[in-house]
């Protein structure tokens, strides 16, 4: 069995397989959650495939269900919902509710209208800043004051 340094083998998302189980290969994502092995083919899961694939087989699982057959912290699976890659079935009678108005929602952190609306706001501020500040980039702030010049040598 080979060592990997820290670095090497530190997960970059949380639950994402970083070396094969089988041989210690290295993986290539598949897409889906599903990463496979370059050198032995097994087929390794993030904790979105392992949630899907449960789900998928499971259809109206419950969070705790899911998350005691998975192996997967119940809060990555909410974080999993909150990010909308997963959502609540309509027939389960749970919901989320919009961080906004309160309206009840499947999945995410805003409801379709209250996420408009953000979006809108945001859309403004940056109208807004681009109107305060026209120029941009590197010759945007300098020694002397916003988008004045200066000569190097």
């Amino acid at each position: 069995m080979a060592e990997f340094n820290d670095r090497e083998t530190r997960s970059v998302i949380p639950g994402m397989p970083v070396r094969c189980t089988e041989c210690e290969g290295q993986l290539k994502y598949r897409g889906l959650g599903q990463y496979v092995c370059t050198d032995c083919g097994n087929i390794e899961m993030d904790d979105y495939g392992k949630v899907r694939y449960y789900l998928e087989k499971h259809p109206g699982a419950n969070q705790r269900d899911v998350s005691i057959a998975t192996g997967v912290p119940a809060a990555r699976i909410r974080q999993l919902l909150l990010d909308e890659r997963i959502e609540i079935t309509a027939a389960s009678g749970l919901f989320l509710n919009c961080e906004m108005c309160g309206k009840a929602i499947r999945s995410g952190v805003r409801c379709p209208e209250c996420e408009q609306k953000y979006q809108n706001k945001l859309e403004q501020e940056r109208r807004a800043n681009k109107a305060k500040n026209p120029i941009s980039g590197h010759a945007a702030i300098g020694p002397k004051g916003p988008g004045e010049m200066r000569f190097l040598k």
